[in-house]
């Protein structure tokens, strides 16, 4: 009987370790998690970048220029769909031009965590600059760990975009 009860409190505490540990972030954490984005976008690893992503993932995304500004809301399937064209371009333009120049800084401005350690919400600005082009964006994701997975589950963001002088 002794042994039951101690083997029912070992599965309790490791079932407690496992859901809490599991589902709770820390700002250590959603710093690692987004240097493996700055990694994958690094290397223009479009398939990386969309396992970072939520299966119910939404982003809306103000784009602004000197002439025009355009609101668009995607899905995850429409985001990673549109990354991987504009990876396989910037893939197929190198193939042709030979390596270009391309400068990508990204900020976390501030990590605030939920009171239960499960989300986060992210304040980051970046810059993107590549020949004849920059943008500028400021925006605000929103990260949650389940089950010891960490992934985007919405992204907000302006961009200011124009000519690189």
């Amino acid at each position: 009987m002794k042994f039951l009860v101690s083997l029912a409190v070992v599965i309790a505490a490791v079932a407690g370790i496992y859901q809490w540990g599991g589902n709770s972030l820390s700002e250590r954490q959603v710093r690692a998690f987004y240097e493996r984005a700055d990694e994958a976008m690094a290397i223009a690893d479009d398939k990386a970048l969309c396992e970072l992503l939520a299966e119910d993932y939404q982003q809306s995304v103000v784009m602004k220029t000197e002439n025009a500004q355009s609101e668009r809301s995607l899905g995850k399937k429409e985001y990673c769909a549109e990354l991987a064209r504009t990876m396989d371009m910037m893939r197929q333009l190198q193939a042709q031009l030979g390596r270009i120049p391309l400068r990508h800084q990204q900020t976390i401005k501030s990590i605030t965590l939920s009171e239960d350690g499960s989300t986060a919400k992210v304040e980051l600005s970046s810059v993107l600059e590549i020949p004849g082009m920059r943008m500028v964006s400021r925006g605000r994701d929103t990260i949650e760990r389940n089950r010891w997975k960490v992934l985007v589950t919405r992204s907000v963001a302006v961009v200011h975009a124009g000519a690189n002088h």
